[in-house]
């Protein structure tokens, strides 16, 4: 055979055109042409290759009409007839089969597109013949095998070099048979990734503005069926080989040309991709995913490859060695991925909470923080859950499995929270708020999230949203009422009644406990409450319940018998929500709209925020008596086991109105007569029982203003010189509220107050106006203790007999002065413990009043003060104990503020004995005084902490399935999610990390992680994260793979929180609240030394900074300095936000300090964090020290 094998084709092809030769014809010929070029072979002895005949047909006729500018009809008809035999065959003439195959062809047509945009006619010619053959070859669920050695031998002689090799040498005539060698990944690598750019330009051509309508795009789609099918799997193919490669002895040569031509190809390839992402259609989600999931790919290929060039450096032999294998590890479990397909979903799947949801509930309900906070917080997990989402997964699935992993970890939460019978009386509450926060909350919280996501178009989401909100979370909302039917019963049931101890029956027992507060049914209609805050909030549609969910039907009745909503009531009178609650929150009677709104949780987040700007407003209008009636309904709702004040503080922070009212106090001129002063009682006693309840610290207290000026004017009047000068009063208050000031501490003015309070309570004159005028309730709030110690003293020593006393005291009952109680009670209490316990008599002898006193005689044998003669030195202080809280008409908030003050007093009484206090005193009564304080003091705090144990089991439930052998609780959730987690929760953490004890797996790794991130109390002005990275043991080689990951964990975090306080502008940072202060600060201080700094006196005065642990305002303080918070408390609050760079930095710094004290560990870390891809540059060679950190640290980087 004098011509080349690939020339004889192309004679026959030409000669068949010229002719005309039918289909049928044409492929007889090529039959026959094929046989002889296989006799050829056998007669020089050489291997018959079956498939190299239809191979050279192959290239020859793909060449052939990609060369053409005009396809002739024939062609098509000839390349299908190659492909599929002859359309007329009778099924046994054997030349009238297919000569080759459709993959082969297609391997031909790929690597002739390196000029795609001027071929785009040929192109789509060919893609139309091999388009339905390749979807038969891939018609089968199975991935495409890359095992046939023929098919790699044919792509590396394609694709190995930038140019297709010519046929026409004698390497493609006769080619060798494959060998192992041949067909090694290192050597396969380059071709692969030429492979996949190939088709990369194929699909580019969909997006090519120049390319005038091709047909249907077939080549593209051709392009994206062979990287679905081939790529992927000749990729792994190529990563499972360079792997086997590394763990060989039978290494290659360092750095050889190959494998520098494989990493130069990763990069070409890795560009090419994004630059088709770039321009691809966002519609075609599962394209944009596969590439990305072609991306990953060539990424590992990538480190793989450069690991194999510096595999033969002595030092890091073994290191390198089993760098792969820790870095996919690595890869695989320090990732805050995770997707739950909530379509593919069944009754019986019910999935278990991720320790990091666990976490995020407990933040968003029982953390007493702002709505933007929590806001935050949701958005950073989410934005770290989609930056680590597999590339197959769309950014519409990523959102419909959030949504669903946050409707199961409430549910899962309510229902715990609802059959776990109360830790204590009062306890009930906790039910109520959880079911208000699924039914409310969570609805809001996914609302707020696609809204922000529709403001934030250029967030990293690696895709966009193309269906409308409700598709994604009716998903999500089936998928959790399929999964979490049962556990939604339990959440509809009544709450569980606290056991009572000794088998003692209680008033309330047997009673249901109301879930709301307001006289509702013990069983709720949880899924219609929450179902039609979905409607409400366009995230589910009536007519989709009813026809696709389970039991839709009987959902839809349900949601239809609910009384009318609020939001209806808006929608009938034409108003927005927010502003119904405008015009009747100042209208309403308080309890009347707060059972409607009890009853709605789907505008609990409304009438939260418009509660607080109706508030302000009231501030300005100085309409004390509104604010005081919504105080006085909302404080006797919180006291009478209501959950609504609770419910509104699911989406404000508590200083969004304690600060406000803490205002009232700071101005001169307030409660100048007795009604204001009432009206004043029941503001005062409210804010009150909001530090308390929520337990806001003084430090946290911030001057309220309000108006153009910036100051609040009350009524025309200005600050009081107090106010102006340190913190505001309730602050200084707060921290010193049971101090009794002795008279000789006190000035003359407030001694002669005393005076002529003491003359009033016990005179026949009563509380004039001129007094009530001078003592403003600040007044009142400081000398109530020294009163009260005043009036037990003046009783005791005969001054005044124990009825007398009674009756004057009664008057701080009465709203005219019942806001003093809480401070002059928690005075008494304590005093009570520490008077010494001896006979009323002794006491009397002691002072001198035995004639006086002891031997007056009276016909009941009573002293003259009106003791019995068994009475004791604490008698009198019982007595009036017993008078103002030991009846009906002590105001319920003053026995919630009283109750850590009355457990420390019962906890002392209970140790020296409780029957010997009692003796002598007439109406003393432990047991009755124990049974009315039994349901004071509930604290959101106490709530969250004692029912704790929801917490514990649902971030435990992925702890225990991925160790099925361990039944005990892991110790990272206990000392996370537990009863104690407070500041020294991470010194016992670092201690148990030190023992080998804690976070071993992902679920622990993913808790630290958050709590870290999200959670951690700030004790100080250091973040919990950086604590953590600071005192971690880098150096210890067998714990250091789990804290790695934990810090690899917090750095997502930390990225994602970043990325989203990139998008919020409406927010001021802590460090620029810092400089202002600083600046503002100096400012003032050379104010007050200028005489020539009154060019602005007309702009309001700047509050001074206070002291972090300041209790009370001084002399000092009133300087007309700025206040705020100070600088430490900005640092160590939440509002002082964790970066990555920081973390990063210190990392360095420990990482350097490792290499160089304790190399060999140091390569163990290299092994384990470091990115291939990233270090030294493509010859192998080291970069500067200086360098290396920069490059150690880029590992940690998405």
């Amino acid at each position: 055979m004098d011509d080349d094998p690939e020339q004889l084709f192309g004679k026959l092809l030409l000669q068949a055109l010229s002719r005309r030769l039918s289909q049928s014809s044409w492929l007889a010929l090529a039959h026959q042409l094929t046989r002889r070029i296989q006799s050829f072979q056998q007669s020089r002895g050489e291997d018959v290759d079956p498939a190299l005949a239809g191979t050279l047909a192959a290239s020859c006729l793909v060449q052939h009409i990609l060369s053409q500018d005009f396809i002739d009809p024939l062609l098509i008809e000839y390349l299908q007839a190659l492909v599929y035999g002859s359309a007329t065959r009778s099924g046994v003439d054997p030349d009238q089969g297919p000569v080759t195959d459709v993959i082969t062809v297609t391997l031909y047509l790929l690597a002739h597109v390196d000029d795609a945009t001027t071929k785009v006619s040929a192109i789509e010619t060919v893609s139309s013949v091999i388009g339905q053959g390749l979807l038969v070859t891939f018609q089968t669920n199975a991935p495409f095998k890359i095992a046939d050695p023929a098919l790699l031998v044919l792509l590396q002689r394609l694709f190995a070099d930038k140019e297709v090799q010519d046929p026409s040498s004698s390497a493609s005539v006769v080619s060798p048979p494959p060998s192992p060698e041949s067909t090694r990944g290192s050597d396969v690598a380059p071709a692969a990734l030429r492979f996949i750019v190939s088709n990369l330009r194929l699909l580019a051509l969909a997006a090519d503005a120049s390319i005038a309508a091709p047909q249907n795009l077939l080549a593209p789609r051709a392009a994206i069926t062979v990287l679905m099918n081939v790529g992927s799997s000749l990729l792994a193919h190529v990563i499972q080989s360079l792997s086997t490669l590394q763990a060989s002895k039978d290494r290659p040569a360092a750095d050889t040309p190959l494998l520098q031509q494989t990493r130069s190809e990763c990069k070409a390839a890795t560009a090419d991709v994004e630059t088709v992402l770039h321009s691809m259609n966002p519609a075609w989600k599962d394209e944009i995913a596969l590439l990305r999931s072609l991306s990953s790919q060539i990424g590992v290929i990538h480190q793989l490859a450069h690991s194999l060039a510096g595999s033969s450096t002595s030092s890091t032999l073994q290191l390198r060695g089993k760098k792969a294998e820790t870095m996919q590890d690595a890869q695989r479990r320090a990732t805050w991925d995770h997707f739950l397909d909530a379509a593919a979903t069944t009754a019986a799947d019910k999935p278990p909470v991720e320790p990091e949801m666990a976490l995020l509930m407990h933040l968003v309900v029982d953390e007493r923080l702002a709505w933007s906070a929590k806001l935050d917080a949701i958005k950073t997990l989410f934005l770290a859950r989609r930056v680590a989402a597999a590339p197959s997964v769309t950014l519409e699935k990523s959102l419909t499995a959030f949504y669903f992993e946050l409707l199961v970890a409430a549910i899962d939460a309510c229902a715990s929270v609802v059959e776990m019978p109360p830790a204590f009386k009062g306890a009930e509450v906790y039910a109520a708020i959880w079911r208000n926060a699924l039914c409310g909350m969570v609805p809001e919280i996914v609302l707020q999230l696609e809204q922000w996501l529709d403001v934030h178009p250029d967030l990293p989401l690696r895709g966009q949203r193309v269906e409308a909100p409700h598709v994604r979370f009716e998903r999500a909302l089936r998928a959790a009422l399929l999964v979490m039917a049962d556990r939604l019963d339990v959440c509809e049931t009544a709450v569980s009644q606290p056991a009572v101890p000794n088998g003692a029956t209680d008033a309330t027992t047997g009673a249901e406990m109301d879930v709301v507060g307001l006289d509702t049914p013990p069983s709720q209609p949880i899924k219609a409450w929450l179902l039609r805050a979905c409607i409400e909030h366009s995230l589910a549609r009536p007519e989709a319940i009813a026809d696709e969910f389970p039991e839709g039907h009987k959902l839809a009745s349900e949601v239809q018998n609910l009384a009318q909503s609020l939001r209806m009531d808006a929608q009938l009178e034409g108003l927005a929500l927010n502003t119904l609650f405008e015009t009747r929150v100042p209208s309403d009677d308080p309890m009347e709209l707060l059972q409607r709104v009890a009853s709605d949780p789907g505008t609990h987040y409304s009438f939260a925020r418009q509660l607080v700007v109706q508030v302000h407003a009231w501030l300005e209008q100085h309409d004390l008596e509104s604010i005081a009636r919504w105080c006085r309904a909302l404080g006797d709702d919180a006291t009478h086991g209501g959950a609504m004040l609770d419910t509104v503080m699911l989406y404000i922070d508590p200083t969004e109105l304690v600060d406000p009212l803490a205002g009232i106090l700071d101005h001169q001129d307030l409660g100048q007569t007795s009604d204001e002063q009432a009206t004043l009682s029941n503001i005062i006693l409210f804010v009150q029982l909001l530090c308390y309840r929520y337990s806001v610290p003084p430090s946290r207290i911030s001057r309220f203003t309000s108006g153009a000026s910036g100051e609040m004017e009350v009524d025309g009047t200005t600050r009081s010189a107090e106010a102006t000068g340190g913190q505001p009063f309730l602050a200084s208050y707060l921290a010193s509220a049971s101090v009794c000031y002795p008279l000789s501490a006190l000035g003359e003015e407030e001694r002669g107050l005393v005076g002529r309070w003491v003359h009033a309570l016990f005179g026949n004159e009563g509380i004039s106006d001129d007094l009530i005028q001078a003592s403003p309730p600040t007044t009142l709030l400081r000398l109530a203790p020294l009163l009260f110690a005043q009036s037990i003293g003046a009783c005791v020593h005969g001054v005044i007999d124990l009825e007398t006393l009674r009756g004057g005291l009664s008057y701080f009952l009465q709203d005219l002065l019942s806001f003093t109680l809480p401070g002059a009670l928690a005075w008494l209490l304590a005093e009570i413990v520490r008077v010494p316990l001896q006979p009323i008599l002794d006491v009397l002898a002691e002072a001198g009043l035995q004639s006086s006193v002891v031997d007056v005689p009276s016909s009941d044998g009573t002293l003259a003060n009106g003791l019995p003669r068994n009475a004791n030195s604490r008698t009198v202080h019982l007595e009036v104990v017993a008078l103002l809280l030991d009846t009906d008409a002590c105001p319920a908030i003053v026995r919630h503020l009283i109750a850590r003050p009355f457990d420390a007093f019962v906890q002392a009484v209970e140790a020296g004995g409780a029957a010997t206090l009692e003796v002598g005193s007439e109406t003393f009564n432990m047991a009755s005084l124990k049974a009315r304080m039994e349901a004071a003091g509930v604290t959101a705090q106490l709530l969250s902490r004692r029912n704790s144990a929801w917490l514990r089991a649902l971030a435990n439930q992925t702890v225990a399935q991925q160790h099925a052998s361990v039944t005990a609780e892991s110790e990272t959730i206990t000392m996370l999610c537990g009863p104690n987690a407070v500041s020294s929760t991470l010194d016992r953490l670092m201690g148990a990390q030190g023992r080998g004890l804690a976070a071993h797996s992902v679920a622990e790794q993913k808790a630290l992680a958050t709590w870290l991130c999200l959670l951690a109390p700030q004790a100080n002005e250091v973040h919990p994260a950086l604590r953590f990275v600071e005192r971690v043991q880098l150096a210890d080689e067998a714990k250091l793979e789990a804290a790695l990951r934990t810090i690899a964990l917090v750095l997502s975090l930390a990225r994602a929180a970043e990325a989203v306080r990139g998008h919020d502008t409406s927010t001021t940072s802590a460090a620029d609240a810092i400089l202002a202060s600083a600046t503002s600060t100096e400012t003032n201080g050379a104010r007050k030394d200028s005489c020539a700094a009154d060019l602005f006196d007309d702009e309001p005065t700047t509050p001074p900074l206070p002291s972090v642990n300041a209790h009370a305002a001084t002399d000092s303080q009133s300087n007309g300095a700025s206040t705020g918070q100070s600088v430490a408390a900005l640092l160590s609050s939440r509002a002082f936000r964790l970066t990555s760079a920081q973390v990063e930095d210190l990392l360095a710094r420990k990482l350097v300090r490792l290499e160089s004290s304790t190399p060999a560990i140091w390569h163990t870390v290299e092994a384990a964090l470091l990115d291939p891809s990233e270090l030294g540059n493509d010859k192998g060679k080291d970069s500067a020290p200086e360098e290396k950190i920069k490059t150690w640290i880029e590992m940690l980087r998405p």
